[in-house]
C-alpha cells in the first residue's frame, strides 16, 4: 500500500468521481482507475459501490477512509513541522469561520496574529457550515469557529459565546420605542432574511416555529451586511445575532429584545473547534490562544 494510492482513493470518496478526483489530483483517469484496482487488490475488499451513478464507500471502504485521512494528515504535518524548524515566520494557519461569524471576529483577531507574526501564512476558508465541518473532521482546517450543533468527532470543542439574537429595526420604526419584543407581535410585518443556505437562517426558523409564527419574507440576502443596508433604507425589519451589533456604530438600525413563550433568550452557541492530533504551527497556537482571550474579555 503506497501514500499515492491513499491519496487518490481519498480524493474519488470526497468527490465521488474517477473524473473530478483524477483532475483534483492531476492525473489521467485510467492511470487513477488502476491504482485504486491495485488498492482494492490489496485490502482484499471492495472500497466503493456505485449509487445513481456516484461512487459511494463501502463499510470496508469507510474504515479504511478513516485511516487514510489520519495517515495523509501525519505525514502533511510531519513536512510542515519540519519545514518550519529553521522558520521564524509563525508558519501556516488554516481557519474555517462561518460567513455569519467572520466581517464581525477575524478583523482583531488577525491585527493581533499580524503584529505577533508578520509572515504567517494565513488561509481563511469561509464556507457554509456543513463544508466546513466536513473539512475539520477531514483534518483540512486547524481552526474552526462554528455553531453548535454538529458533529464533533475528531475535534476539541470550547465554548466562545452565546450569540443572542434581536429584533433589528429602522429608528423611526414603530417598534423602535419597544425594550422588548414577542415575535407574535411582528405578524405580517416585512422581514429581510439571510438565504436559506445559512445555518443562521434555520436557528432563526426554529425560533419561530416554536413560537408558530411564520416571518413574512420580502427580501432574502446573502449577508448581514445587505440586510443592514435594507433596513436602513426602511424595507423591513430582521432578527440578527449580537455579534453583528458590535461591528460598527448604526445610528439608523435599532436592536430590540426579542421574547418567546418558553421564556427561552434565543441565539445560538458559537464555540471553537481544533483538530485532534494535528500538527499545530506556532502561529496557529498564538491564534487559538488569541480567539480564547478575545471572548473570555468580551
Amino acid at each position: 500500500m503506497q501514500l499515492h494510492q491513499l491519496k487518490y482513493f481519498v480524493s474519488v470518496a470526497k468527490t465521488g468521481s474517477i473524473t473530478k478526483a483524477a483532475e483534483a489530483c492531476f492525473i489521467s483517469q485510467p492511470s487513477l482507475s488502476q491504482q485504486l484496482k491495485k488498492l482494492e487488490g490489496i485490502v482484499g475488499k471492495r472500497l466503493f459501490s456505485r449509487i445513481k451513478g456516484k461512487l459511494v464507500l463501502t463499510k470496508p471502504g469507510q474504515i479504511l477512509y478513516e485511516h487514510a485521512c489520519k495517515i495523509l494528515r501525519s505525514v502533511d504535518d510531519a513536512k510542515v513541522e519540519m519545514k518550519e524548524v529553521d522558520q521564524n515566520s509563525g508558519g501556516l494557519i488554516r481557519v474555517g469561520i462561518l460567513p455569519t461569524l467572520a466581517p464581525f471576529i477575524l478583523p482583531k483577531i488577525l491585527e493581533s496574529l499580524s503584529q505577533k507574526y508578520p509572515q504567517a501564512n494565513v488561509i481563511i476558508r469561509e464556507e457554509v457550515s456543513e463544508v466546513l465541518i466536513n473539512a475539520a473532521s477531514c483534518g483540512e482546517l486547524d481552526i474552526l469557529i462554528e455553531v453548535l450543533p454538529f458533529d464533533q468527532s475528531n475535534l476539541t470543542i470550547e465554548s466562545l459565546f452565546f450569540d443572542t439574537f434581536y429584533l433589528a429595526v429602522h429608528q423611526n420604526s414603530p417598534l423602535a420605542k419597544l425594550k422588548e419584543v414577542h415575535v407574535n407581535q411582528l405578524e405580517g410585518m416585512p422581514f429581510i432574511l439571510l438565504e436559506d443556505i445559512h445555518c443562521l437562517t434555520k436557528q432563526i426558523e426554529h425560533f419561530c416555529f416554536n413560537e408558530n409564527f411564520i416571518p413574512k419574507a420580502v427580501f432574502q440576502a446573502s449577508q448581514i451586511g445587505t440586510i443592514k443596508l435594507l433596513i436602513e433604507s426602511q424595507y423591513g425589519i430582521s432578527i440578527l445575532p449580537s455579534i453583528s451589533m458590535k461591528h460598527k456604530d448604526e445610528q439608523n438600525i435599532c436592536y430590540i429584545k426579542l421574547i418567546g413563550n418558553d421564556k427561552q433568550i434565543p441565539g445560538r452557541e458559537v464555540v471553537l473547534a481544533i483538530s485532534n492530533d494535528r500538527y499545530l504551527s506556532p502561529a496557529a497556537s498564538f491564534l487559538i490562544k488569541t480567539i480564547k482571550e478575545h471572548f473570555r474579555n468580551m
